[in-house]
């Protein structure tokens, strides 16, 4: 994006999904970076603990954005799979928005929020509720009981299974349970609908998924019922891993789109 200087490009503040720790998120913000924009993710407090909700991870986030906002900078929320649950409820807050904190004359705010291959919930909605009730199947629930864990089958072939052999293999063994209580109660609210978003909201619909297909992301489009600039990659449940130059070169799309608007 020649048309941005590296010093007005928005920071990237990237919620993880479950069962994946901050890490494998590193070469993709390398490639942020060398696009000139500064990045980070953090492993969410349900990652590997159990009793914690999704409430906690929101908190943990809020600190996190109120801190840049506060040393006025703009960022930019990307949300992974199940970060889009907390996203929703994080940005639910309007005085954050950039556009809003401009008429009131401060520095910073959220510029907008990408969801990639995530949830999109609706009001008091968890992911327990959205699919029914009943886990999908590549869900472990055995140990919910006396661990209030949850754990994956088959995790290689359901989130990254576009990666190398090698690739697959390390990031699998950096996969951890996550908290059965996040996973099953619902956000407070769904920031992702206000009005101050028009135009500056994203959807990356990753093709080959098979932790959350492609049917069931368009459907959390449609019923939305609210416009997203909508991207694709032919990729697995994770591009930031398979294809992280791929990734960033339309986030660099999704940020001239949103400076536009």
């Amino acid at each position: 994006m020649a048309n941005i200087s590296s010093s007005l490009k928005p920071h990237i503040l990237i919620i993880p999904g479950a069962w994946y720790p901050a890490s494998n998120l590193d070469t993709f913000i390398e490639s942020l970076e060398a696009a000139g924009y500064s990045a980070e993710a953090f492993s969410l407090p349900s990652f590997n603990t159990s009793g914690v909700s999704v409430q906690d991870d929101e908190d943990r986030v809020k600190v996190l954005l109120t801190s840049l906002i506060d040393n006025g900078k703009d960022v930019i929320i990307l949300a992974h799979s199940y970060g889009g649950l907390v996203a929703a409820e994080v940005i639910a807050n309007p005085g954050l928005d950039k556009r809003a904190r401009e008429a009131q004359g401060s520095k910073g705010g959220v510029v907008g929020i990408v969801y990639l291959a995530a949830i999109i919930p609706a009001e008091d909605e968890g992911i327990l509720q959205l699919v029914g009730g009943k886990w999908l199947e590549y869900i472990d629930d055995t140990k919910a009981e006396t661990e209030g864990l949850l754990y994956t089958f088959n995790p290689t072939e359901t989130f990254h299974h576009d990666c190398s052999a090698e690739l697959a293999s390390s990031v699998t063994e950096t996969l951890m349970p996550h908290s059965e209580l996040a996973l099953k109660t619902a956000s407070s609210a769904v920031g992702w609908k206000d009005k101050a978003y028009d135009g500056r909201r994203a959807y990356i619909r990753c093709l080959q998924d098979k932790a959350l297909p492609i049917g069931i992301q368009d459907h959390l489009i449609s019923r939305s019922e609210v416009e997203w600039v909508v991207k694709s990659l032919d990729s697995s449940h994770s591009p930031f891993l398979s294809m992280p130059g791929e990734l960033t070169r339309v986030v660099e799309e999704i940020v001239e789109e949103f400076v536009k608007s």
